[in-house]
């Protein structure tokens, strides 16, 4: 039984095989449908060889389940840092190393640069009085400024 084709016929078998449409060797024929024959089957076989290269085959919902989770985890380590960040600085401004009007600005740099955390815990405090200066507290019992003065009348 001999197979044969229209004109038409024949210019769309090569179109849907991807050759020319002047093609008329049967062998490069036969030989592009064995080609897609091979590729479709192909498919556990490329997930084979994939295996034996050490690489790993997913599904794409699970795929796009854990990079949705990758970037949740991203932001989580994002906001734990910038809390951290924002913890040391709060320590200096209560510890009078820098103003509370330049907090924002502090937060700012440290999170660009940890290094200048360093810095800002290196700063002497109380430099922005937070804490007395002078005699505020009780005085000692060797030096009582309390007791009468007798030459003061």
């Amino acid at each position: 039984m001999a197979l044969t084709f229209t004109d038409e016929q024949a210019k769309n078998l090569l179109a849907l095989l991807g050759l020319p449409a002047d093609t008329s060797d049967i062998d490069t024929i036969l030989a592009t449908v064995q080609d897609l024959a091979d590729t479709s089957q192909g498919a556990p076989d490329q997930v084979a060889a994939a295996r034996a290269a050490g690489l790993v085959t997913i599904d794409p919902t699970s795929l796009a389940s854990l990079q949705a989770e990758a970037t949740e985890g991203r932001t989580l380590k994002a906001a734990a840092a910038r809390q951290e960040v924002e913890i040391e600085v709060d320590s200096a401004v209560r510890a009078g190393k820098i103003p509370p009007a330049r907090r924002e600005h502090w937060v700012g740099l440290v999170a660009a640069d940890a290094e200048l955390g360093k810095v800002l815990a290196s700063m002497p405090a109380n430099v922005i009085p937070v804490q007395e200066l002078g005699h505020g507290g009780e005085p000692d019992a060797d030096n009582d400024l309390t007791e009468r003065a007798d030459w003061f009348h």
